[in-house]
């Protein structure tokens, strides 16, 4: 029996170089997921509108109904109750 060479047990370590084209498809497949993730990131975020708060209004508003009692409703506009203006006389 003949002796072994040194490291064929093992393998040498070499190996040979990656196809270019396997190479170009995992960069492209890299970048088509990270344009993606971000796009998703993008267009689904929570607040798209950055101009304005997304906090709703809490100001309560009362209102007396007919029969004298007052009722408080949240988030209404407050609105002051229009009166009219005492008619003038001019002399």
């Amino acid at each position: 029996m003949s002796p072994q060479r040194k490291g064929s047990r093992r393998g040498t370590g070499w190996k040979p170089p990656r196809d270019r084209r396997e190479v170009v498809i995992a960069v492209l497949a890299s970048l088509a997921v990270i344009v993606v993730t971000a796009s998703l990131v993008w267009f689904l975020r929570p607040n798209r509108d950055s101009g304005t708060s997304s906090v709703p209004s809490t100001v309560a508003t009362s209102t007396t109904t007919s029969g004298g009692a007052t009722t408080t409703v949240p988030g209404e506009p407050t609105t002051a109750p229009v009166t009219s203006a005492p008619a003038s006389s001019t002399p």
